[in-house]
């Protein structure tokens, strides 16, 4: 009896790739509606394997993929497309686009996850693309571009951190509910303020006056992470600048990230 993946190799050899989309689907769960992470993982792997050398065929796939109905097939798309960013740049935008505005909430987590990868293998050609997208309409293109410096941030040293905020400060004033819970506590909190202190924590300082509440409600939100306790004191006086805010917002934001901190001296060794 064969695997599941010897029997998704032969389908892609044999370009079976509606039977290879099938094969995904027969995997999928009830309650992401997708295969799990670890199938889509094995076919992405044994994509890669079987045509890193023939990148045509290579990008005949990926597209299929990423333009299929199937939410699996693009989630596996979305981590094969920045292998052909060099091959085809526009048409490699095109479909990561499509797929971050997908309507399948777990597609666009995966497209996000591509998004970030193409940023760390490609930043100067793809920084660009996501100085466009931070001003999209949909929201669902904003929040790719939060996440993307996310994920890329994990690869790319300090030196690109002032770029990837320079992206990020824009969106600090975005009132969409879905890129907000994103950005202040989630891509700066947990990611970007531990990576690069020595950037986030001075542009923190420079913003937190900001007229926008949005902007203020985020720099609050920034504290509400669990990474945010190590920067206990420059948490506790960026909060000081917040505490006397006119915005009920604010001050809720404010509490909420006192509570956080207050954890880092409870447990610190007495």
């Amino acid at each position: 009896m064969t695997s599941w993946r010897e029997d998704f190799e032969r389908m892609m050899i044999e370009k079976q790739w509606n039977e290879a989309v099938a094969q995904l689907e027969k995997e999928k769960t009830s309650h992401a509606g997708t295969a799990p992470a670890q199938v889509k993982r094995k076919a992405i792997k044994a994509i890669e394997k079987l045509l890193k050398e023939e990148l045509d065929l290579l990008c005949e796939v990926t597209t299929f993929f990423a333009e299929h109905k199937s939410p699996s097939a693009k989630e596996v798309a979305a981590h094969l497309i920045p292998h052909l960013y060099d091959q085809d740049e526009s048409l490699c935008i095109r479909l990561m686009y499509d797929i971050a505005d997908d309507e399948n909430w777990e597609v666009r987590e995966w497209a996000a996850g591509g998004c970030g990868e193409i940023l760390a293998l490609h930043f100067e050609d793809f920084y660009p693309v996501l100085s466009e997208w931070k001003v999209d309409d949909s929201e669902n293109i904003r929040r790719a571009v939060v996440l993307a410096v996310m994920y890329a941030s994990k690869t790319l040293d300090e030196s690109y951190a002032h770029k990837l905020l320079h992206l990020l400060e824009p969106l600090m004033s975005d009132g969409s509910t879905y890129v907000k819970k994103n950005l202040g506590a989630f891509a700066i909190g947990d990611a970007l303020l531990k990576r690069y202190p020595q950037a986030v924590v001075p542009w923190l300082f420079r913003i937190v006056d900001a007229e926008d509440e949005n902007v203020r409600w985020n720099v609050a939100n920034v504290f509400t992470s669990a990474s945010s306790r190590t920067f206990y004191e420059e948490g506790e006086e960026l909060l000081k600048k917040l505490e006397d805010d006119e915005s009920k917002l604010i001050q809720r934001a404010v509490k909420k990230a006192r509570r956080n901190l207050e954890k880092a001296t409870s447990a610190a060794p007495k």
